[in-house]
């Protein structure tokens, strides 16, 4: 099995590899990458990178975008085309260029992307844990009778116009359509079409940070100059592309670049080398500010430009679960970066005992060294059982259940109010940033 699977999966990156095949016709998908699928037999492929492929005379190409498409087109690759079709088939000319299927039957096609949003959204009636009261989205995409891929889950509040937390399964972004799938969105249903609509969503921008930060005084000058950013919670634009807004926080700027994105890189390197896990991120808390400094509220609560409010949450937090047990205390751990220049690494101990030097795809990475350091940003490791019931919309420990019987298989391992559930360590300054 194991031999015919490598052979398939050769042909399906020869395919998007025009140095290693002599074709008729080649084009270029540019980011967001439309997903392509390649049928060889009984097995169907699903390419999510941009990529260049090649086909030989009269050989189609099927691309999905779930938010339609955009591209180029004309003898001069002057001439663009957008379209709300999900699907779009490119043939092979014998003039050497793809043209277009769809009932305007473009010729000479020089690139194409999606147009906004790679996947579809989804409702699903299994609701993810401890998200019984709010909407359980699944971004993922249908491909009728050869199957489905669930991409990530949201549990949303779709009253309160925002997020609970998002879970996905680290996979290979080539994939082999199969009738099972490992990890936690195994059980979830595309029960339901949603159309995506702005208007629901709580639009914030990083100009509605600033332009608070500028007028508040006394509140600015407790931080170094672009504190803080405002985005996504998900820093993988495969995960939730297009969705950005539904994700949306504040962030300690270092925190997000620094040992925030440091551990996302261990863990993507762990990936590379074969592992696989399940992510759930959320948030917690709101921001506490030295009381001396501020009044009348030690809060770090911002108003828009509505009138609306906006907390800081105090943390940010990452469960993980190595999709395969070793036994080890590193198998499942929660990660929490504090949002805050206020916490001091030596107080961290109030929160957990830090296990991050247990965890074996952390060591010797930078994460490994720079993470108890607050100039990256503050991260700790710490058991399920410590912080369970102190983070705000943490869903639990993982329950293990069978692997699904509808999406797709890696191809190979590849008004908020604080919680005042976490100890607030404050100090008379800052601590330095970078």
């Amino acid at each position: 099995m194991l031999p015919l699977l490598a052979l398939l999966l050769g042909l399906f990156v020869l395919s998007g590899l025009p140095q290693d095949v002599k074709g008729s016709c080649s084009i270029p998908t540019l980011s967001p990458a439309p997903l392509v699928v390649t049928t060889f037999g009984s097995k169907s492929f699903v390419n999510a990178k941009a990529s260049e492929y090649e086909r030989e005379d009269g050989d189609d190409i099927e691309l999905h975008c779930g938010g339609g498409f955009s591209y180029k087109y004309g003898r001069y690759g002057d001439q663009t085309r957008t379209t709300s079709k999900t699907k779009i088939t490119l043939r092979c000319d014998s003039n050497g260029w793809f043209y277009s299927l769809d009932e305007h039957q473009d010729n000479y096609l020089r690139s194409i992307h999606c147009l906004n949003r790679v996947y579809q959204m989804f409702e699903s009636r299994i609701k993810l844990p401890n998200c019984e009261k709010d909407m359980t989205l699944v971004l993922g995409y249908d491909f009728g009778e050869i199957g489905s891929l669930k991409n990530a889950a949201l549990c949303y509040d779709i009253l309160e116009a925002k997020q609970k937390y998002f879970g996905y399964t680290t996979i290979p972004k080539n994939r082999i359509m199969e009738t099972t799938q490992v990890g936690q969105l195994y059980q979830l249903g595309l029960d339901i079409n949603v159309t995506y609509n702005k208007n629901l969503i709580r639009s914030i921008s990083q100009s509605d940070i600033d332009s608070f930060m500028s007028t508040e005084k006394k509140v600015a000058s407790l931080f170094v100059s672009n504190a803080f950013q405002y985005a996504s919670l998900a820093q993988d634009e495969q995960q939730l592309g297009g969705y950005e807004d539904m994700l949306g926080t504040v962030w300690l700027r270092v925190l997000r670049s620094g040992n925030w994105a440091h551990w996302l890189s261990a863990m993507r390197m762990a990936t590379d080398a074969g592992d696989d896990f399940d992510v759930r991120i959320g948030v917690s808390g709101t921001l506490q500010l030295p009381v001396a400094a501020v009044s009348p509220s030690s809060s770090m609560i911002i108003e828009l430009s509505d009138g609306t409010f906006l907390p800081v949450p105090a943390h940010i937090w990452a469960h993980v679960r190595a999709l395969e047990s070793t036994g080890g205390a590193g198998d499942e751990f929660v990660l929490i970066g504090h949002n805050s220049p206020f916490f001091r690494s030596d107080n961290s101990s109030a929160l957990c005992s830090s296990m991050c030097d247990q965890v074996p795809w952390l060591k010797g990475t930078l994460f490994a060294s720079l993470h108890e350091f607050p100039a990256y940003g503050l991260v700790q490791c710490c058991r399920v059982e410590d912080v369970a019931q102190k983070l705000d919309n943490f869903p639990g420990a993982y329950v293990d259940v069978a692997a699904s019987t509808t999406t797709v298989a890696p191809v190979f391992g590849l008004g908020y109010k604080p919680s005042g559930k976490f100890p607030q360590v404050l100090t008379d300054s800052n601590d330095e940033f970078e």
